[in-house]
């Protein structure tokens, strides 16, 4: 980010107070995600790879910096999960069609399908007491030795079998160009997942080309462990329970409980981690405002990801999501959108009326910036929450990125879950 873009966010951001945007959400219920402190499992919404055609100098070559750092003074260990959500031709599987990705429309053909896709690949990372561990998503990482490429990031520390990073090995991502998601659990040497809440981690987006250099970071959002669980024998196992309290199966499934006796036929199940968000909360420029004092034309990327993720039998998660917008005189406009897996979209595409037609156009709200309140509604599928995680990412046609968090509000009744496969 440069500086006069800071400047101009942090302006935004006093403009919002003073007319009262942000009033809306003073007074709520705080949300149990963090952005800023360490976890037991952390999200990377977006990671995105382009270093395979350097023909496209707009944007150059692209890769994403992984970094994670371990608070506590014992080793712990990782089991992280990329998903890749990259689109593939129905009459070519291979051949990648996400537009925004390739910055091709239509490589398929009019007679084929733009598919979109979500698949999971995973590796295990262990990290010594106080150890940061850093790597390129084009690359990976291996442990150091006299054979590996002296070009690519790897783990030094190789000693006794439990303070080392001995057994870590971090694969590229799995194709390139490549966009999709990180998600990391805190697990024991066993891969069983465990309530410390010792993870850190941040995320480097780095364009370049031999006349541009941008780079844009974002904080890992962090879903904290209930320390209360930890001698419970249904809680060390391969099914993570995000907030709520509810009944596993039964006439009462996936309604709140306390007891075993509320849940008849089954069980209540306590969850495990703190809740993900109710409502996430993105303060903006509209598209196509102009900044104040560089005049550069301002856009907006945002991507969103699913709370809930079965990394065991590789299902989709499917939610219907509502968005509620409020411009600077805080005139509401509304719009809903599916996402599934993953979704990045420029939100002037969220309401497919066209960028000059869009509630999110500068020239339909009629102010500079304003505040939208995004929510994933329930609907008769209970399996999960329907709670969703994200981040956002402002563009200047004059050159130059920023990524940023977004504002958290409130935690589901209703719980969400990650399913793992069993430890290999």
């Amino acid at each position: 980010m440069r500086d006069g873009e800071h400047r101009t966010r942090k302006r935004m951001t006093l403009v919002a107070v003073a007319i009262g945007i942000f009033g809306m959400a003073s007074a709520v219920a705080r949300a149990d995600v963090t952005s800023d402190q360490a976890a037991a499992i952390l999200v990377f919404p977006k990671l995105v790879v382009d270093t395979s055609t350097p023909a496209r100098t707009t944007r150059g070559r692209v890769d994403t910096l992984i970094r994670i750092s371990n608070t506590s003074n014992e080793p712990v260990t990782m089991r992280c999960f990329y998903v890749n959500a990259n689109s593939h031709c129905s009459n070519s599987p291979s051949t990648i069609c996400n537009a925004d990705l390739i910055g091709t429309a239509n490589p398929c053909g009019a007679t084929a399908l733009c598919v979109p896709g979500w698949q999971e690949s995973d590796f295990t990372v262990n990290i010594t007491a106080r150890q940061p561990v850093a790597w390129l998503a084009s690359q990976g990482a291996a442990l150091c030795s006299s054979t590996v490429d002296p070009n690519r990031p790897c783990f030094r520390i190789d000693g006794n079998g439990t303070n080392d990073n001995g057994g870590s090995l971090v694969q590229p991502v799995a194709e390139d160009p490549f966009i999709g998601e990180l998600k990391c659990v805190a697990v024991d040497r066993n891969d069983l997942p465990v309530a410390r809440n010792v993870l850190k981690g941040e995320v480097e987006i780095i364009r370049s080309n031999p006349s541009f250099l941008d780079v844009e970071a974002y904080n890992a959002i962090g879903i904290q462990a209930l320390t209360r669980n930890t001698l419970d024998p249904a809680a060390h196992d391969n099914t993570l329970v995000i907030g709520g309290d509810v009944c596993l199966a039964g006439v009462n499934a996936q309604q709140p409980c306390t007891d075993d006796s509320a849940c008849p036929g089954s069980r209540c199940l306590r969850s495990e981690y703190n809740g993900c968000p109710n409502i996430l909360i993105l303060d903006h420029f509209f598209d196509g405002a102009r900044d104040p004092i560089s005049s550069d034309v301002i856009t907006t990327d945002l991507t969103l990801v699913p709370c809930t993720e079965d990394f065991l039998n590789q299902l989709p998660v499917k939610s219907t999501v509502q968005f509620l917008v409020f411009n600077e005189f805080e005139q509401r406009f509304s719009t809903s959108r599916a996402v599934t897996c993953f979704q990045e979209f420029r939100i002037s595409s969220i309401d497919r009326a066209g960028p000059d037609r869009s509630i999110f156009s500068a020239a339909v709200a009629g102010t500079l910036t304003g505040q939208t309140r995004i929510r994933g509604v329930a609907d008769q599928d209970q399996t999960h929450g329907h709670a969703l995680l994200g981040v956002a990412e402002e563009f200047r046609n004059g050159g130059g990125s920023a990524a940023f968090n977004l504002h958290f509000h409130g935690a589901r009744g209703q719980a969400d879950f990650i399913y793992l496969p069993p430890p290999q």
